[in-house]
């Protein structure tokens, strides 16, 4: 038994030594006296020396590793490597066992059976990413991707799509498993849009409702093209839209002038007042006012009187008073007289005026009368 040892170890230190001549790269495997890796033998090749069988397996696109037959200068090309298969790798006093000094590579033509073979294959330098397996152990190869920190295949990140375009696949041991998106229904490996018009959905009951995949959306036609003013808003409908003048606007919508509410001149003299009588010699006249609208208020008053006021009171001769009815504000603008007395008659003078009713408050489109004639306020 001495004596075979002494053989062995002379047989290494050879081998040993023939590979410091060889023009190979520097190897990192360490080879492994007595022991070799059983039924994975693809070919026998003779060899002059063992370092032959490094350059022999590099050159063969399966090689794994090899088993060096001592006696024989022969080397056993291996499929596999003893990490992939520790079951398979017993002792020998005939041989010695070498792993392939470029690594293990994963290629169609040897595809592993499992992730965790190939992490056992590679240990440290094994990453997650695509590999080629045979999972069923048919002979088939497929390209799969292998998370390493699960030790298992993830199917999710394969070259083929195992869920539905709108599903997200989640990797599970062993599984995955399929969830459609929102907005889609199904088993998660076919997946169809849900029409969310047909059932409860977030537009307004005058929104005309889009469906579109995996979502909805609502037509509004005032953020397009329409026909309401630029002092108008547009409120969307039900399949229509319209148009309505802003609060300081009067029209139809497709048309809105300023409305004269917010557009005035204020007459405020306290010598306005009905109850103002005139002194002689200091009697006024509207003949200087300019047309347009005018409201009363402060000390003369807030609106015209609608009955007849005497001569010589709100500063002129000749005293201003509506002859009818303030309008309501359903009314809009009305035409009205405005009488002016003298001592005798209570409209010596009239003019026809418009009056609108703005809610809390009354204006009116005036015009300058004759001379010594004035418009009358009143509360």
């Amino acid at each position: 038994m001495a004596r075979n040892s002494s053989f062995l170890i002379l047989l290494v230190s050879l081998y040993l030594m023939d590979f410091a001549i060889a023009k190979i790269p520097c190897k990192t495997e360490v080879s492994l006296p007595g022991m070799a890796l059983k039924g994975f033998v693809f070919k026998k090749v003779p060899v002059t020396a063992p370092h032959v069988c490094d350059i022999t397996c590099e050159r063969e696109t399966i090689c794994q590793s090899y088993n060096y037959v001592i006696g024989e200068k022969s080397c056993e090309l291996n499929s596999r490597t003893k990490e992939a298969r520790p079951e398979n790798f017993q002792p020998d006093d005939l041989r010695f066992y070498m792993g392939r000094i470029s690594g293990r590579r994963s290629i169609p033509e040897l595809p592993a059976l499992s992730c965790q073979e190939i992490k056992l294959s590679e240990g440290k330098d094994s990453i997650s990413k695509t590999y080629w397996l045979d999972p069923t152990n048919v002979g088939s190869s497929k390209l799969v991707y292998c998370d390493m920190i699960l030790e298992d295949i993830d199917e999710c990140k394969g070259s083929n799509k195992v869920c539905d375009e709108n599903a997200n696949c989640s990797n599970t041991v062993g599984f995955y498993n399929c969830t459609c998106k929102d907005g889609f229904t199904g088993d998660g490996r076919l997946c169809s849009d849900i029409d969310e018009c047909k059932g409860n959905h977030s537009c307004h009951v005058n929104a005309k409702c889009n469906n579109t995949l995996g979502s909805h959306t609502y037509i509004d036609e005032c953020k397009g093209n329409h026909s309401c003013h630029v002092n108008a808003t547009c409120k969307n409908m039900d399949r229509s839209y319209v148009c309505e003048c802003q609060p300081e606007f009067n029209g139809n919508g497709q048309n809105c002038t300023t409305d004269p509410c917010y557009l005035y001149e204020n007459l405020s003299e306290a010598n306005r007042k009905i109850n103002y009588s005139t002194p002689h010699g200091s009697e006024l006249c509207d003949r200087k006012l300019l047309g347009g609208w005018y409201r009363f208020v402060g000390a003369a008053g807030t609106k015209m009187p609608t009955t007849r006021v005497p001569a010589n009171r709100c500063g002129t001769n000749w005293s201003g008073w509506l002859k009818g009815a303030h309008p309501t504000v359903e009314d809009g603008e009305v035409q009205r007289t405005v009488c002016f007395s003298d001592r005798s008659t209570g409209c010596q003078q009239s003019i026809n005026i418009f009056v609108k009713n703005c809610g809390s408050y009354f204006i009116y489109k005036l015009h300058p009368p004759y001379c010594f004639s004035r418009y009358c306020g009143t509360d």
